[in-house]
């Protein structure tokens, strides 16, 4: 019957799986628990209460719809949050103020589908369906936002949607198929060039009049009637198209085609012609356009069909807009959009606002992340190298070993197949961390000197419980402590405490009285805050609060306040009416109060409170393992004859239900908050175990109060 002392000396591993219970072997077993809610491991091993949360405001659609936040850091002194809710954003500062509304185009489903990028005080936001937007600060109470006034965005050889309905003749592979349109739209420059629709292909062989075309069907089409704006016309017009001048740049020049190609739509379109660039400002007729001159030609020649093209912008209702945005190498990059899911473009240097495409080395690019299927880009986000991450892989976009990505040289390559989901990914030190694409693993990519590649290990792996219901939203606070914070989808908030340096990955779940929907981290002076989106039930009322974490706040939507006379009775909590809260009198907990017509009052007067919601931390141990003379100690009969707790400035524990005092007896001690304690508490005889739970200890900080375990230690007698 062996008596040994065992020591649980941190809690880095955080919340273990219960697939983990049986793996006595492995270091993260005996440093893990097997649950932590509500409290917070830290990086030198302990588990601390989690901090309370301040109330700040109601949502502006409070009850109704979602909001998300998200942060806008101009510096460390000047740091915004923003409420974007339902065709509206809200920005607010790190003292709680409402500064100003703008009205937005995004509606409540689109919130969380909204990427963004900051660069000092100009924030661009992305979303498919709208155009990019461009959010300013001009001053802290004037704030601008409108579309992005681009120079020039990216174009390319796309093609014409005509506005018409076609009857094909045939479905079928064959020459000879008439193609008759419902309006005019065909012209003698369209010979040659081919009709998409669905997998259906069309080469046009001749143009009998503005309605009717002759057609070589190379691919059946699933029908022969093809509806308006749902087929495409591929290609340039295919004749000669001649310049009346090459240069110089801005200078207008005339484009004549040699037959019938340009329509109205060409308007505002761009020409590439002998190695320069036209756009067109107005069409004369069906065979001469007027442009200006962007970027100067060669040569005043004729170029013949297919020597040159007519390429529109790409970024447009009917293609979509990107999806994906960040900023790289002094270029704005933008990505994924509906019709090019897998294409980048990058901005000219040190120009975010003008993406006219070249060849030298300053100019605007455009490049497809190809791989073996339709990856469509879900993120921008750079560690080392520009990555792409996407539906089903991610990659890094660089211009070769220390080399800047130029229009002449990209190199893109595929470094791990997971794919990721539409929660955006967080930057923490060297490694981007993001959601796999199922929802539910988090992993951390970062550059492997022993590969030279780049690695996507799972840092979820033991503890995939905590993120199994799926993740919406997440944040990254780097101070007071390295957390990354993980809204689930069933509202409970996850936490995992990562410092690679010292191999901490402590995994913890954080619950209130209701629902987390959104979390966002911004700097303040003593660190950051992580301010979050939470939708609570108040009277009997669906309402959303933004509230804010808070180091010296021990309950949750808490206000606080001071009187220097005192008094009993407390208002200010229409937030709260109708529940039942924690109180903190001047630094003494205060019997729980149920909040009527907005207030509180306590049996005696008070000169400071803090008022809010309570909630519970709880740690709940592992079962030992030991050793023995015989073996393992697992599946044997232990008991515990002596634990010892380790605090750090701790006030109010239960261990297995029991209350330990922390309070000493003494004199003028009455009223007076109970000092923080710090040191062993010792607690004897819990008593004998053979089943599953025996030497497993729940330890529990009920009241709102300060709370730290550093360790546990444990006197075991075995009977093996």
């Amino acid at each position: 019957m062996p008596r040994v002392t065992y020591v649980q000396t941190n809690f880095t591993a955080g919340e273990l799986s219960p697939r983990m219970l049986g793996r006595v072997d492995i270091a993260r077993y005996q440093n893990g628990a097997k649950s932590i809610v509500n409290g917070i491991p830290v990086v030198h091993g302990g588990v601390m209460r989690a901090w309370g949360s301040r109330f700040v405001s109601p949502t502006k659609d409070s009850g109704l719809k979602r909001s998300r936040l998200i942060p806008y850091v101009f510096n460390r002194d000047q740091a915004y949050v923003l409420e974007l809710g339902h065709l509206y954003v809200r920005v607010w500062s790190l003292g709680g103020v409402m500064l100003t509304e703008l009205g937005t185009p995004y509606s409540e489903s689109m919130l969380f589908d909204v990427a963004y990028v900051q660069g000092a005080d100009t924030m661009f936001l992305a979303h498919q369906s709208v155009p990019i937007y461009r959010l300013r600060r001009v001053t802290n109470d004037e704030w601008t936002l409108s579309e992005a006034p681009f120079v020039t965005v990216p174009f390319a050889e796309d093609g014409h949607k005509p506005a018409v309905d076609i009857a094909l003749s045939e479905t079928t592979a064959g020459t000879g198929r008439t193609a008759t349109a419902s309006g005019s739209v065909w012209l003698a420059a369209d010979v040659g060039r081919e009709i998409w629709y669905g997998t259906g292909v069309a080469v046009i062989t001749a143009v009998g009049s503005a309605t009717v075309a002759t057609v070589t069907i190379r691919t059946d089409f699933g029908g022969t009637a093809i509806p308006s704006g749902q087929w495409k016309l591929t290609g340039s017009p295919q004749t000669t198209c001649t310049p009346n001048k090459k240069d110089p740049v801005g200078d207008t020049i005339t484009l004549t085609l040699a037959a019938a190609g340009w329509r109205s739509e060409d308007a505002g379109k761009w020409v590439r012609i002998n190695r320069g660039i036209v756009q067109i400002t107005s069409i004369g007729s069906s065979t001469v356009a007027n442009g200006v001159i962007k970027s100067a030609l060669d040569a005043v020649i004729g170029a013949i069909a297919n020597s040159w093209t007519l390429e529109g912008g790409v970024w447009n209702a009917e293609n979509g807009y990107p999806g994906a945005i960040t900023l790289h190498e002094q270029r704005l990059v933008c990505g994924g959009s509906p019709e090019y899911p897998q294409t980048v473009w990058m901005s000219r240097t040190g120009e975010y606002l003008n993406f006219e495409l070249g060849t030298k080395d300053d100019d605007a690019m455009s490049f497809t992340v190809s791989s073996d299927q339709i990856n469509p880009i879900e993120h921008l986000g750079q560690v080392r190298a520009l990555i792409a991450l996407t539906y089903g892989g991610e990659f890094t976009l660089s211009g070769g070993v220390e080399k800047a990505i130029t229009p002449t040289n990209i190199q893109v390559k595929n470094q791990s197949t997971y794919g990721c989901s539409k929660v955006r990914p967080c930057r923490i030190g060297n490694e981007l961390y993001f959601v796999q694409r199922a929802n539910r693993k988090i992993r951390a990519m970062a550059y492997r000197y022993d590969t030279d590649a780049y690695g996507s290990p799972d840092i979820s792996v033991l503890s995939e419980h905590l993120t199994e219901t799926g993740i919406v939203d997440m944040a990254y606070q780097q101070e007071p402590e390295s957390i990354l914070w993980m809204v689930r989808e069933d509202g409970i908030l996850a936490s995992v405490t990562i410092d690679r340096d010292q191999d901490v990955v402590g995994w913890a779940r954080h619950t209130t009285d209701g629902d987390y929907e959104s979390v966002a981290t911004v700097p303040n002076a003593n660190g950051e805050e992580l301010w979050m989106v939470v939708k609570r039930r108040i009277n009997g009322q669906d309402v959303r609060y933004i509230e804010r974490f808070d180091t010296g706040t021990y309950t949750h939507s808490a206000i606080t306040g001071a009187d220097t006379a005192g008094k009993a009775v407390w208002g200010d909590l229409d937030h709260l009416d109708g529940e039942v809260v924690d109180v903190l009198a001047d630094g003494i907990v205060m019997p729980q109060q149920r909040v009527m017509d907005n207030e509180i009052t306590l049996p005696r007067n008070a000169k400071t409170v803090e008022i809010g919601l309570p909630y519970t931390t709880t740690i709940e141990t592992l079962r030992p393992e030991v050793g023995s003379p015989s073996g393992a100690s697992q599946g044997n009969s232990m008991a515990i004859r002596e634990v010892t707790l380790r605090f750090l400035g701790t006030v109010g524990c239960t261990l297995n239900g029991d209350v330990i005092p922390f309070r000493k007896f003494a004199t003028g001690i009455l009223d007076q908050p109970i000092d923080r304690f710090t040191g062993d508490y010792r607690m004897e005889r819990i008593g004998w175990a053979r089943d599953g739970a025996v030497g497993e200890l729940l330890i529990e900080q009920r009241q709102p109060m300060p709370f730290h375990l550093l360790c546990v230690i444990n006197k075991l007698t075995i009977n093996d």
